[in-house]
């Protein structure tokens, strides 16, 4: 009997009609665990950042404190602590000035650059948005035109910032948006190589231009952080800033969507810089360069956690729309007949990314959210100008002088409600910038970063005892071992019909929230990392009854054994379920490497705008893994089989993988597959399937990759069930 099938074409067509379930896929995305926080709320009170000006614009530095007024959920509040932070000194009441510790009190601003690349580079979420954002250009024109001049509009406003020296304690960072979230520049004072960063963030380059230079700063960066592990306890030193800057920006770059685009990539970039910052003492300050936010109803959970996320890490987001004036003049008209047409075909993922596009162009005033996100976070929005560097370099005027208050509001109740925060200054020329209020948590959990959402997930996991409430599978996918540690993608799959939903009576759709939380821990039992996420979403009577979520968690971690421990929760019924899986992590060595045997639910073709660091791709096409091994006979049926191998450029021999079938451990049958050559990432994907005709019962699965005298395994067991 033969058992293999070689990887082509037909294969793939074949496996993706067999599938009926529909393969909801997600792109990577994980949220660090951190040990450490500067959060708004503190254990002992609230301290609040204040900008004061007067109404012609020029700030205030002659408050007195007892001019200020400062009310918390309508009650009026005892000021424990009132200073001006001015440039690199503390000025306090008295006239007393302190010299800021550059280690304890730095000031880190991010430049963030979206839709900066070539509409032809673009992904395609943001290829189909397109419409959207010519219909808006209004005189800035339209198409690679428009483009052109919002790229020019960001780069001049940009580099004004860097034509003289930041003061001491003050470091920028140069981010990108495109498919995932970009290293072009971590932190530093370094004018020149900034600059060059902002050149490279609005030259229209896409992600397969900028991804390689990412990736090597990110490596620079786990160099910097394993040189000075200890830098909590180490002194206020050049190295330990270095080492505070370093891994501040591992973890604003660590959790992220990726190989996807519109709002929900926006939303998760601006959160995980959000999250990555709150680790960090000092004020911050986020430039978001965009030409405005698409906010659908299925986001607006998403995007306040954001607000609440950037208030607690004491993060002000500055929008800059680089559309310039009349950027917003023209309706979303165009933006909703596009949408509609792109709505159609039998993609389901493409089909469901339609439908949030024609939901999201009826609101079609996407200026709005970020004028929103600026102003609750302390921030401004800088639009309707096509001349930015004036009020950027405000933005910067109030990263350095500004008035911090700290009060204790009393909380006894930590119910994670909002509590709105209002200033009031005796002044009649006074004007506050202030963040609009905090979430109530407890000391713990605002010092640990941890999201309301997540707590009733990490309280169940806590608790140990196994949650059969909601079944869902989990399976980490053991991706290539490098020196930093082995990738390791963790895939969660839920059947939607699990959860409960609520009826939308304005649609033909129905709507679906639930959260997850993972815990990666090593042998002695410690989180070495944390992976959450939560969403909400509109879904078809057919998905809802048939579909599938597939999402995936990024992680890297040193060689060693771990459990994942994972909950899920149906945000509606607020039904729990857990799960625990283990898996072992190999050390980096010479020679070739293989990743994990992985099922293939669905291939979509011919996917623009892939990321190119996308582990589940192949022939320029993205893959739906799923999680069931099972299959039913039949003659026509298979069970398609996706692994990546690494081969070693250091070795000559030509890489090739063995195949082999086992049944209760005998050998049935072999077969060599010789490789082609790499892709342009050093990889060659790979898909060889199971007929689903050969005899019911259970098959182990070995495939050896071999190049010179190297070699490396991975299997997989497949079950074959009668009919």
């Amino acid at each position: 009997m033969t058992f293999l099938n070689h990887p082509v074409l037909g294969i793939f067509t074949a496996a993706a009609a067999l599938a009926l379930p529909l393969g909801l896929g997600q792109a990577p995305s994980t949220a660090p665990d951190q040990s450490a926080s500067v959060a708004k709320a503190t254990a002992g009170g609230t301290t609040l950042d204040l900008v004061v000006r007067d109404k012609k614009g020029r700030l205030l530095t002659d408050l007195k404190q007892l001019s200020v007024t400062v009310n918390d959920n309508g009650v009026k509040q005892s000021i424990s602590g009132f200073r001006l932070i001015q440039g690199g000194e503390a000025v306090d009441p008295d006239g007393t000035r302190t010299a800021l510790d550059a280690l304890h009190q730095v000031r880190l601003v991010t430049l963030v650059f979206e839709s900066m690349a070539d509409a032809d580079l673009r992904s395609p979420e943001r290829n189909a948005s397109a419409g959207l954002q010519s219909a808006q250009a209004g005189s800035a024109g339209s198409g690679s035109g428009a483009e052109a001049d919002r790229r020019r509009t960001a780069q001049k406003a940009a580099l004004e910032l860097f034509k003289e020296a930041p003061p001491a304690n003050l470091y920028y960072s140069v981010l990108a948006i495109n498919t995932q979230l970009l290293v072009l520049q971590p932190f530093t004072q370094d004018t020149t190589a900034l600059a060059k960063a902002v050149e490279r963030a609005t030259s229209g380059a896409g992600a397969t231009d900028l991804t390689p230079q990412s990736n090597r700063f990110k490596a620079g960066l786990q160099s910097v952080v394993a040189q000075h592990p200890s830098q909590a306890a180490a002194a206020a030193s050049q190295a330990s800033v270095q080492t505070l800057l370093a891994g501040t920006m591992l973890e604003m770059t660590k959790s992220t969507t990726a190989n996807a685009g519109g709002p929900r990539l926006s939303i998760d970039a601006l959160q995980s810089i959000s999250r990555g910052l709150s680790g960090a003492p000092g004020r911050k300050a986020v430039f978001y360069f965009t030409t405005g936010l698409r906010l659908p109803t299925f986001l607006d959970v998403a995007f306040a956690n954001l607000k609440g996320l950037a208030n607690r890490a004491n993060v002000a987001i500055y929008s800059l729309d680089t559309r310039g004036v009349g950027g917003q003049s023209e309706s979303g008209t165009a933006a909703l007949n596009n949408a509609i047409a792109a709505s159609g075909g039998s993609d389901m993922r493409a089909a469901m990314d339609a439908s949030d596009r024609v939901e999201s162009a009826g609101r079609s005033n996407v200026q709005l959210p970020i004028r929103e996100l600026s102003e609750d976070t302390g921030g401004f929005l800088i639009a309707e100008s096509n001349n930015l560097a004036a009020p950027l370099r405000r933005a910067i005027e109030e990263v350095n002088n500004y008035y911090e208050i700290t009060y204790d509001p009393g909380i006894t109740d930590f119910d994670g409600g909002f509590r709105k925060v209002k200033v009031d200054i005796a002044r009649k020329d006074a004007v506050v910038h202030s963040r609009s209020g905090y979430l109530a948590l407890p000391p713990d959990v605002r010092i640990s970063s941890v999201q309301p959402f997540e707590i009733p997930l990490l309280k169940a996991l806590s608790a140990g005892a196994a949650g059969k409430d909601l079944d869902y599978l989990i399976n980490p996918v053991l991706l290539q071992p490098k020196t930093e540690g082995t990738e390791v993608m963790v895939l969660i799959e839920l059947p939607l019909h699990v959860l409960q939903a609520k009826a939308d009576a304005a649609q033909s759709t129905v709507g679906i929230s639930f959260a997850l939380a993972a815990l990666v821990k090593d042998a002695k039992g410690e989180i070495v990392q944390k992976l959450t996420r939560e969403h909400s979403l509109q879904v078809s009577a057919e998905q809802m009854k048939a579909g599938n979520f597939i999402e995936k968690l990024a992680a890297t971690v040193p060689p060693g054994k771990y459990t994942v421990e994972s909950a899920l929760m149906d945000r509606v019924s607020g039904k729990i379920g857990t799960q625990r899986c283990e898996f072992a992590a190999v050390a980096q060595s010479k020679g070739i490497n293989i990743s994990s045997l992985t099922p293939v639910r669905s291939y979509a073709p011919n996917a623009r705008g892939l990321d190119p660091n996308e582990p589940f791709q192949f022939q320029g096409g993205t893959i739906t893994p799923m999680l069931n091994n099972t299959v039913t006979r039949s003659e026509k049926g298979v069970l398609p089989l996706f692994f990546t191998v690494y081969p070693d450029p250091s070795i000559s021999a030509k890489p090739s993988v063995d195949i082999e079938f086992f049944q209760n451990g005998k050998s049935l049958q072999k077969a060599t597959l010789p490789m082609p050559e790499p892709d342009a990432q050093g990889r060659i994907p790979y898909v060889f399937s199971v007929p689903a005709s050969i005899p019911p019962g259970s098959y182990e699965i070995h495939a050896t990759a071999r190049q010179g005298d190297s070699s490396a395994d991975a299997k997989t067991l497949v079950k074959v069930e009668a009919q």
